[in-house]
């Protein structure tokens, strides 16, 4: 059997999800299309009424789609560990995986990845798990999750991860999900059938002598000629090292904020802004249309479809509206020390305490963000901004990742620029703050605040 999406709750949804200068050219569109709908109205404070014992079907349809859609979230559970069997939670889940599957922006490589992962063949438990790892790559293709640290949570399950990493790696773009440049070179290598060839070995062993031309420490290592290891060079720089970007670069975004956050009196006011949104109403003329005896059947049938579409049309855009402006005000409340303080006092958040907190599900929250700005003290700031997962001190707080970029940051600033620290180094400096973290992933802080390792960035 084929699930079907009611029309109206697809483009609801459409609508939750799209960047604001595309929601802007549908409305145009709709407008061009749908003569019930306007931009202006000549008695704004009228209230408006359908012809009396109209019923409107399509609306109080579009109420209970919500409402089976709300209540999607409680019947899941928002524990991710539980795989439940049931078959009315399965049926639940599976009607809203394709409702979000359904969507697609070409342009964006998570919705790519998504559409992939709905054909990947993993279990429904996996993919909810996969959509997390997803949600954490970034859009030069890299995954931002600290893998290491998810596998130190109790009971968390490793070799599910490790299946999830592992088909995530088979997705298109090649080398997608890669947590460093060399894994990502790795896995473009592999999926060419080079696993075995000296271009993987020279990437798999001396990248890092690649990247600084040390070619004939390469040569005596591999023992190799000199010739034949700029030969690898040059098929490895064919590579792409941001696979990404194909996806990010596919069109200019402008960037128009929908949310306003202001400082008033000591404390942070959320604000919709309203102005790229036309005022949109249901035609004055068409009402009267039907409240006319002399208006054929055939027409006031027309007319009460067209006026339903408005209508929809009209309440999807104020749900969208309303749905972005309280994630809007639980970020900021969430995170009030960031805004007082800066990225330093940036807490870890993720999705899924957002969404227990409106009671939607985790999707919602990250289809409402997805491509959404806001205005704050801090700067334009995009809303999956605040999403930020953290470790925890020896104190037992947690802080986000980007709180511990930025004490790395200061610790370089600092530093001895004819005694820069070592990585190794780093990682004692950072536990006299209270910050305990590997070695390997202060080299990974640190190559995506773009520092060089201390040996290049040593003053002579």
């Amino acid at each position: 059997m084929q699930q079907v999406l009611a029309p109206h709750l697809f483009q609801s949804l459409e609508i939750l999800q799209m960047p604001l200068l595309d929601l802007q050219q549908m409305i145009k569109q709709e407008l061009s299309e749908n003569p019930t709908l306007e931009a202006t109205q000549e008695q704004p404070d009228e209230q408006l009424e359908i012809e009396q014992g109209t019923k409107d079907l399509e609306r109080e349809e579009f109420d209970n789609e919500f409402e089976k859609l709300a209540a999607l979230g409680e019947e899941w559970g928002d524990n991710f560990y539980e795989n439940r069997s049931s078959g009315n939670s399965a049926d639940a889940e599976e009607k809203y995986q394709y409702m979000m599957d359904s969507l697609s922006e070409t342009s964006s490589l998570h919705d790519q990845l998504l559409e992939q992962l709905a054909l990947s063949g993993l279990s429904d438990y996996e993919k909810k798990i996969a959509e997390i790892v997803i949600g954490n790559i970034d859009d030069d293709g890299y995954l931002q999750l600290d893998v290491e640290d998810l596998l130190a949570l109790p009971n968390f399950p490793e070799e599910t991860l490790h299946k999830i990493l592992d088909t995530i790696h088979d997705f298109d773009p090649p080398g997608v999900g890669a947590r460093d440049l060399r894994e990502c070179l790795l896995l473009q290598l592999k999926r060419a059938g080079k696993e075995k060839s000296q271009e993987y070995q020279v990437v798999s062993d001396h990248l890092d002598l690649l990247g600084r031309h040390k070619y004939e420490d390469i040569a005596r290592a591999m023992g190799l000629s000199i010739e034949r290891v700029k030969e690898l060079a040059a098929a490895v720089a064919k590579l792409d090292p941001k696979p990404g970007r194909n996806f990010s670069e596919e069109r200019i975004e402008y960037v128009v904020p929908e949310i306003i956050v202001e400082k008033r009196g000591g404390e942070y006011v959320v604000t919709q802004n309203k102005k790229p949104y036309p005022q949109l109403f249901i035609s004055q003329k068409y009402l009267q249309m039907l409240k006319d005896p002399k208006t054929s059947k055939e027409v006031k049938t027309y007319i009460r479809e067209k006026i339903a579409k408005s209508k929809q049309f009209i309440q999807s855009i104020d749900q969208r509206m309303d749905t972005i402006y309280r994630i809007a005000v639980e970020i900021v409340r969430i995170q009030r020390e960031f805004f007082d303080y800066g990225v330093s006092r940036l807490r870890p958040l993720n999705m899924k305490t957002v969404a227990e907190l409106l009671e939607v599900h985790e999707t919602t929250i990250s289809r409402a963000t997805a491509g959404k700005y806001m205005q704050t003290p801090r700067g334009l700031l995009a809303m999956k901004y605040f999403f930020k997962p953290g470790v925890q001190t020896a104190s037992g707080e947690a802080i986000s990742n980007e709180s511990v970029k930025a004490a790395l940051a200061d610790i370089i600033r600092g530093e001895n620029k004819k005694k820069p620290y070592s990585d190794a180094k780093l990682v004692k400096l950072l536990e006299e703050q209270g910050i305990r973290i590997a070695r390997r992933t202060v080299a990974k802080y640190r190559d995506q605040l773009r520092i060089l390792p201390s040996h290049l960035r040593k003053a002579h």
